[in-house]
């Protein structure tokens, strides 16, 4: 009964720990409105996700703890553009970080479709920031290690996948680092980015020398390219 008792305790607190309120109406500012405007797009900053739902939060909350206000919405049209205008309250000029998120696209189309925040906005009334946002496509590596056995001791061997950002735009996720040694399948299949441009990076260290290789690759997205590291080579 008592154990019981305390589970209930913690489940009531844990509903009362994060406060969520609605403050929609701030979108009727008039007067010392923060304007936000951008653009949500893909491949490479060329293509716009349309119609697509983009939420700005006040969040206030350390470890689980406090307020999340929902201050404005707006979708994005038929070329990526959105624009959102909102007053920001007294409260929330003196604590607090206004954070921008999008609704979760496609998991199988996107890279990491989990990572759907943009770039937090400055607590500043009577201001005009723009946010362009670029949303990475999913493609694949088959990626073949050879010589894997040769790694011993403290040499090395690792791959860093980056995804360099269009001009003027944040990403969802700018690459990917694996590290490798002499017990994984000399096999893998890799996400990677899909319709841009990817930059690999070979680092091997063997007898204490490091060497680095570098190579652009392009996959178009939803397909897979066959690509060999060789730990000696």
């Amino acid at each position: 009964m008592k154990k019981s008792l305390i589970i209930l305790v913690i489940i009531a607190f844990a509903f009362q720990s994060c406060e969520k309120e609605d403050d929609l109406i701030s979108q009727n500012c008039e007067a010392d409105c923060t304007e936000i405007v951008g653009k949500l797009m893909t491949d490479d900053g060329t293509t716009p996700i349309t119609n697509q739902k983009i939420t700005v939060v006040w969040d206030n909350t350390s470890l689980g703890f406090g307020t999340v206000r929902t201050k404005a919405t707006a979708r994005t049209d038929s070329n990526g553009d959105f624009s959102i205008s909102f007053f920001m309250r007294d409260d929330e000029l003196e604590s607090g970080i206004h954070r921008m998120r999008f609704d979760r696209l496609n998991e199988n189309k996107f890279l990491r479709s989990d990572l759907n925040g943009m770039p937090s906005i400055p607590s500043v009334r009577d201001t005009l920031v723009v946010r362009n946002h670029n949303v990475v496509k999913k493609a694949f590596v088959n990626l073949t290690l050879l010589n894997l056995d040769n790694i011993q001791g403290s040499d090395r061997l690792w791959t860093n996948f980056e995804y360099p950002r269009p001009s003027g735009f944040s990403q969802s996720i700018d690459g990917n680092i694996r590290g490798w040694t002499n017990e994984f399948d000399s096999n893998q299949l890799l996400e990677t980015a899909g319709n841009q441009p990817v930059v690999i990076e070979i680092v091997r260290k063997i007898n204490d020398i490091t060497t680095r290789e570098n190579d652009t690759l392009f996959i178009d997205a939803g397909t897979t390219l066959d690509y060999t590291v060789d730990f000696n080579n």
